[in-house]
């Protein structure tokens, strides 16, 4: 050996110089070399869950056990694969014959398959819910179950894997079978609901699917209360200005119809009644001027639906109110008692009022009894008020006599 290293020569040299680079060369390459697993030793994949949110995380562990059972050499490189989310790292190490790493969602739904190799060892594969693929069941409900026609209700579907965990990120698809929603597709919050909101006017069954699970469909029906019929008729078909008018409000349910918290009446001549209560009833108007209106009473829900119910009436101008009075004498002499009495036509007498001619006046009915205590001839007068706000005056004369 001593002699080949210090013989002499320029070619003996060159070989000595390339027998020590090689050795060289190998000693580093087997420091690079990863440690992998003796031939026929085995991979067993194990997970802290098999569900998975879609961006959520899990543990992967591969134990690798050498043939004869014991754990391989601390060290030993295991590569893992998936065909969904990410794995990090990608390449470990085993201590104690585990090697660790970290599953991770990148939001999208389905199987992971994972599997780890380590020289000639190969996992089964191990396998994941993630998302959707993790939906165990679903809880359709509706806020609220009964509306009114066109009133919204709040539709929500509950998602939850089979421990009944709530799954966010989950897309859930919304259908029905009557009306609209404003969106056939949502995803789930971090409690696991999804929403969607839905107009209809007829009783309506919503569907929300997520998953391909057993249990991962529900439904929720929605009925549509109908508002109850509602009706105005009026106490006189031909009214004249002043006089009052009483309407009639009719209002018919059932135990399936909603009920009005308020009625409205329009009495047509820029007039209303104000907020009435939703129940049959009456309300009283005066017009003050004549001519044709339309009248309509407006229900209203709680909801918010209103039902309408219109009616036409003509209200005529005010008559001239005729008053004539007749007398029991002509004449008659002092402190002697005159009857007098009031015929009215063109009106509804309210009120009499009446003056004697003397200085004398008296409220009364249609029929009075007056004596005078000087002579001459007297005027008397009464003026009538009648119920349709409306007036007329009657005179007559009488002479008086010493």
């Amino acid at each position: 050996m001593l002699s080949i290293i210090t013989g002499r020569g320029q070619l003996g040299n060159l070989c000595v110089w390339a027998l020590l680079a090689c050795a060289g060369y190998l000693t580093v390459a087997c420091d690079k070399l990863p440690l992998l697993a003796p031939q026929s030793s085995t991979i067993k994949l194990s997970s802290t869950s098999t569900v998975v949110q879609t961006n959520g995380t899990t543990e992967i562990r591969a134990t690798v056990l050498e043939p004869s059972g014991t754990p391989v050499q601390n060290g030993t490189t295991v590569t893992f694969t998936t065909n969904l989310g990410t794995l990090s790292p990608v390449d470990a190490r085993t201590m104690n014959g585990v090697a660790t790493v970290q599953f991770l969602g990148n939001g999208q739904s389905g199987k992971a398959s994972i599997k780890a190799i380590s020289g000639g060892a190969a996992s089964d594969a191990l396998e994941l819910s993630v998302g959707a693929a993790a939906a165990g069941r679903i809880v359709v409900t509706a806020n609220p179950n009964q509306v009114s026609p066109g009133t919204p209700s709040i539709i929500t579907a509950t998602v939850t894997d089979a421990n009944s965990n709530p799954l966010s990120g989950v897309l859930v698809s919304f259908s029905t079978d009557n009306g609209s929603l404003s969106s056939a597709i949502s995803s789930t919050s971090s409690n696991g609901q999804a929403q969607a909101v839905l107009v209809t006017s007829r009783d309506a069954t919503v569907t929300a699917s997520a998953g391909s699970a057993t249990g991962t469909t529900g439904t929720v029906k929605v009925t549509v209360a109908s508002l109850p019929e509602i009706t105005i008729t009026t106490s006189t078909s031909t009214p004249t200005e002043g006089q009052p008018v009483t309407f009639t409000i009719g209002v018919t349910g059932t135990a399936t119809t909603d009920t009005f918290q308020s009625l409205v009446v329009d009495f047509g001549d820029g007039t209303s009644s104000g907020a009435l209560s939703g129940g049959s009833q009456s309300v009283s108007h005066v017009y003050g001027q004549s001519g044709t209106y339309l009248v309509e009473v407006i229900g209203t829900s709680s909801s918010g639906s209103s039902k309408r119910a219109t009616t036409t009436i003509a209200v005529a101008e005010r008559g001239l109110v005729n008053v004539t009075i007749s007398k029991s004498a002509e004449t008659a002499a002092r402190n002697t008692p005159i009857a007098f009495t009031a015929a009215v036509t063109g009106g509804t007498p309210r009120s009499y009022s009446w003056n004697f001619g003397d200085g004398q006046t008296f409220n009364g009915g249609t029929q009075v009894s007056h004596a005078y205590s000087t002579t001459g001839t007297k005027t008397v007068t009464v003026t009538v008020s009648t119920t349709d706000s409306n007036s007329g005056r009657g005179q007559t004369q009488v002479v008086i006599t010493p």
